[in-house]
Order: structure tokens, then sequence, then C-alpha cells
């Protein structure tokens, strides 16, 4: 079943590569093109599903699509956040809770999965989940019965579980911080979201959409990224993944002072990752022919002369980025040819004077 509005493309996944779009998923990469030819196969077949991936890979958007692509899609999504509840109250919030059952229950209420009856209940951080909640969680997965707080009476639900988590479970596992049991049970299917690293030619669209996105929501429909920006992003690390190349374009965008945002704005930034290797077409061409050492040195010029642009020049931050101290950078920017030229003094009396004479002469 198709959910409304989404665009499924069911091409095989060593087809050639053009930008596929989900409900707010842009990929054009092959990972992710093939973890969403995943989802799209699994989705319509009502199993249990392990997401896992790093802060800001996009779990939550995963989860969404496989009960967006489900059987289930009419019914309600609900999601329950593991982290975010003490354990004291979590049975309480995951299985309801009759009245009078502790102090403050002044009236029955319905738990997490008793509201997601018939559709998906989404597990966001499970690995958090305290251990006798797991049990508990176990035989609600295997039996389909849920017992409220103080309550005598077990429930039936009909839920379809889906977890997320930025752990490794089977380290949890091992470390008797995970039930073996549940793990299995939850992990029927895995999915394993890439990180940002791993798929950075998604990063121009993901850039552009994000770009588009909230121009619009500050009033600034027209503006746009140029492409010396875009090739920073590129080649930058992102630890927060997506959701930290989200927030840093929504940055950007919301400061902009013209239509075009230049590399500048980027450079600016407050939490600019250090660069990677950059991506070039020309890599693999050019310096076909030459010798280990010789395509060693034409990296290391690429990457400092990327560094030196991003940071307008400013030796000791690039320094700083580069893992370098300064004079080791200042001999490789003579190296290479990328020592900014002396700067001309003109002296009142008509001579000239380079601006190391001119240090040199005080």
């Amino acid at each position: 079943m198709r959910h409304p509005g989404a665009d499924i493309d069911s091409r095989e996944p060593d087809a050639p590569a053009t930008t596929v779009r989900f409900p707010s998923i842009i990929s054009r990469s092959m990972a992710m093109r093939r973890l969403l030819a995943t989802v799209t196969c699994i989705a319509p077949k009502d199993v249990t599903v392990l997401v896992r991936g790093e802060t800001g890979t996009g779990k939550e958007l995963i989860s969404s699509l496989v009960h967006a692509q489900s059987r289930r899609c009419q019914a309600p999504l609900v999601r329950f956040n593991c982290a975010a509840i003490p354990s004291a109250l979590a049975e309480a919030e995951l299985f309801g809770h009759a009245q009078g059952a502790f102090t403050g229950a002044t009236h029955a209420r319905r738990g997490f999965f008793a509201q997601a009856h018939g559709g998906t209940l989404v597990l966001d951080e499970v690995g958090e989940l305290p251990l006798p909640i797991q049990a508990k969680l176990l035989r609600a997965l295997q039996g389909g019965e849920i017992q409220p707080v103080g309550s005598g009476r077990v429930e039936r639900v009909d839920v379809r579980v889906i977890a997320c988590t930025n752990r490794d479970l089977l380290a949890e596992v091992r470390g008797r911080r995970f039930r073996e049991d549940l793990y299995y049970r939850l992990a029927v299917v895995e999915l394993l979201v890439p990180a940002l690293r791993e798929h950075p030619e998604d990063i121009p669209a993901l850039a552009a959409e994000f770009a588009a996105r909230y121009g619009e929501r500050f009033g600034d429909p027209e503006v746009r990224l140029s492409p010396a920006l875009i090739e920073a992003l590129c080649q930058a690390r992102w630890p927060g993944n997506v959701r930290q190349l989200e927030n840093e374009v929504a940055r950007m965008v919301a400061l902009r002072g013209t239509d075009e945002i230049g590399v500048e704005a980027f450079a600016g930034a407050p939490a600019f990752s250090a660069p990677i290797e950059p991506r070039t077409p020309r890599a693999a061409g050019a310096e076909a022919g030459l010798s280990l050492p010789e395509q060693v040195q034409a990296l290391e010029r690429r990457i400092i002369a990327s560094t030196m642009d991003a940071v307008a020049g400013n030796q000791s931050e690039a320094a700083r980025r580069l893992g370098l101290n300064r004079g080791a950078l200042i001999v490789r920017l003579k190296k290479y040819g990328l020592a900014p030229s002396p700067t001309v003094l003109h002296a009142r009396g008509g001579s000239t004077a380079s601006a190391e004479s001119a240090q040199a002469a005080a």
C-alpha cells in the first residue's frame, strides 16, 4: 500500500543514480538507496524492525517510512522516547495504569502500547530501557499482551514495534545491560542507517533542500548556496551527521546578507569541523601517472589549499584545523606555492618595502 504523498523509487539498487525522494528523505548515494530498497521490501511485512545508527543519521525518518509504507499506515504512529522517561515511570507510560495504582494516579491512563493499537509503536533509544521493563516488553512482543500497572486485567494489543538505537545492542548484551532474548526479538530485521561520512555524495542535495526549506520558513525563498560553499560542505566532517548539516545550513540562511551564501559563511561557523579529503573529479585522471609520493603531495596540497580558503587565509586557524603547528604549516605553504605574496608598503618618500623588510627595520 502506498502512503499518500510518498514518492517511492522501486528500481533495483544497481540502477543509474538519480535523486530518490521519500517523505523528508533525499538521497543519491548507493548506500542510502540500498537502505531505502530494503525498507520498501520489508515495510509491508508485519515484522519487528531494529533501526541502528549514529546520532543524527535519520533513524526517526526511517522508522516513519517503514510505517508509511506498511499496511498500518492509516493507523496511529506513536513514539516513545525510552531515554526521556524515568525508569520508575517507564512501565506506566508504556503499558498504562489503573486508577489509584500509585500516588497521583487519580484516573486510569492508557499507555503507549494501547494508544498504538492497530498501528506502529516506535521505541526511540530502546537501549536505555531498564532491565525489569525489558522483560515486560518481551512479553508484549511475544504474546501481544500488556498488563497496566495496578490492574489485574491483561489486555490484548495489535502493535508493530520499531526500535531505534545509537548503541551496539550486541555489546550491551555481552555486558548484561540488555536482554539477549529481547535483542533477537527486536532485530527480526535490522536496518543500519549509514553515517553522513559514508555517503558524502548526498550532501549537495541535502544542503540545497535545507536551504530551500529554511529560506521559505524565514521569508527568503530566493536564498541559494554558492558552488564554493557546497564544495566546502562536502569536504567537512559531520560528527552530528545529517542533523548537524541541517542545523548549519539553517544558521547560514538565518544570518545571510545576500541571496547567494558564500563559503565565508561556513568558515565562520562556531562548530566548523575539519575538512576531509576533497573529492575532486580530476584526482583519478590527472594524477594517475604520478608516483605514490607525488600523489600524496598533490593530495596534501589540495587539503591545505582548501583549508586556507575556508579560513580566509588565517594561518593560525588553518594550522589548528589541520593538526599542525603554525611553523610546519608555513613550510608547507611555501613548498606548495600557497604562501601569500608579500604585502608592499609605500613609504612617504616614494620608495617601497615588503612587510617583512618593514618588520626587520622596526
